[in-house]
């Protein structure tokens, strides 16, 4: 049987990567075929009479990530941590990539038994990401499979309200309701295909959760003691949440490094390989993050994790860190303007209890696959 996977698969991005590759190993080993599909990226969606911040946000969208603006204070050293991190560019389509299977050409409707579109924000259709747009694709349409799935898709903060707003709303719908098996990875999510197609819809945890690693994280050697992970996108700490966590480290005798990109205020910056973040997260003392990803790893390798949950502007992440720490009834990590990070980091972590429901979740998403897919015994 031949299985494609539409996801966020060239995206350089640690959880774009790592729960591609386990939604693959999950699916191979059910006895399929698997191959990555792309997508042809849409229209950045616009308001009426809105085009000028149309422009500027475009424009912003394109140079990020690659310009760094360095606080005065600290500008050699933060340039030398940037130079780092774009040497990432390569090691992914070089080294990351093939690993998926994913080669510089692009895979475009290739006729398949089943096409699983997901996981990651596939639906989020609204957003600014000239990369992405509003892709009819990554809701199935063109799509020449047999039979069409998604497995833990989100709209992350895209509603109906924004639907109706960009006038997609009718067309949206029509191309959810011709999926024959639905599966959200949040309650926006659920709540909206569920109003939109009136289908019975799975929720169901990020692919991270699906696949041990091990074999890819052992191997991997960690040599250093008594640290704490930072883990967000570039520049996301403001100076004041960077001031917090050198003072919680600075309390406790811990090193900080940060993996996924370099931050302003704090010093400590390490680009590695998605397998190598793992085996870090791992190992470390404690995980401080703003992202989801970050926060399904530390969950995942049951670490004293803080997260910051950021409900407004461009780095608003409450719907889908809400929701993942809920699942897990972790919403006492959450760093927010009522608490702060020590305090956070001070509570106990029942990670038996934890443990117990990953376990769940896990045999709940491989059902799923399975019965989706008819594969298996």
């Amino acid at each position: 049987m031949k299985v494609g996977i539409m996801s966020m698969q060239r995206i350089i991005n640690y959880g774009s990567f790592l729960q591609s590759y386990s939604l693959k190993k999950n699916i191979e080993a059910l006895g399929a075929e698997v191959q990555f599909v792309d997508y042809e990226p849409g229209p950045v969606l616009i308001k009426s009479g809105d085009t000028k911040n149309h422009k500027i946000k475009q424009f912003i969208e394109k140079v990020k990530g690659k310009v760094l603006f360095p606080h005065k204070t600290n500008a050699t050293i933060m340039g030398a941590y940037w130079k780092e991190y774009n040497k990432l560019n390569d090691t992914f389509y070089d080294e990351v990539l093939p690993l998926l299977g994913v080669t510089k050409e692009k895979n475009l409707y290739p006729a398949l038994d089943a096409l699983v579109i997901g996981s990651d924000e596939v639906f989020n259709c609204v957003q600014y990401n000239v990369d992405v747009g509003y892709s009819k694709d990554l809701f199935g349409y063109g799509n020449r499979a047999d039979k069409l799935l998604s497995y833990a898709a989100s709209f992350g903060n895209t509603t109906e309200d924004s639907l109706r707003e960009y006038e997609i709303y009718d067309e949206v719908q029509e191309m959810l309701t011709k999926f024959d098996y639905i599966s959200a990875r949040d309650m926006n999510t659920y709540n909206l295909c569920k109003k939109m197609t009136g289908k019975n819809i799975i929720k169901n945890v990020d692919p991270v959760f699906l696949y041990d690693y091990s074999k890819e994280v052992d191997q991997i050697e960690v040599t250093e003691k008594d640290y704490i992970v930072v883990y967000a996108y570039a520049n996301r700490f403001s100076q004041a949440e960077s001031a917090e966590i050198i003072a919680f480290a600075k309390k406790h005798n811990k090193k900080l490094k940060c993996l996924c990109a370099p931050q302003i205020y704090i010093e400590g910056y390490t680009a590695l390989k998605p397998f190598e973040i793992l085996a870090y997260v791992k190992n470390a003392d404690y995980v401080i993050t703003d992202t989801f990803h970050g926060s399904v790893f530390s969950i995942k390798y049951n670490k004293p994790f803080a997260t910051y949950v950021r409900n407004t502007g461009s780095a608003g992440n409450n719907e889908k860190l809400n929701d993942l720490l809920d699942t897990f009834g972790l919403m006492a990590r959450s760093v927010n303007g009522n608490k702060k990070l020590a305090d956070v980091l001070a509570q106990d972590i029942d990670y038996k209890k934890v443990n117990q429901i990953i376990d769940e979740e896990v045999s709940k998403g491989k059902k799923y696959l399975k019965e989706a897919l008819q594969l298996g015994d």
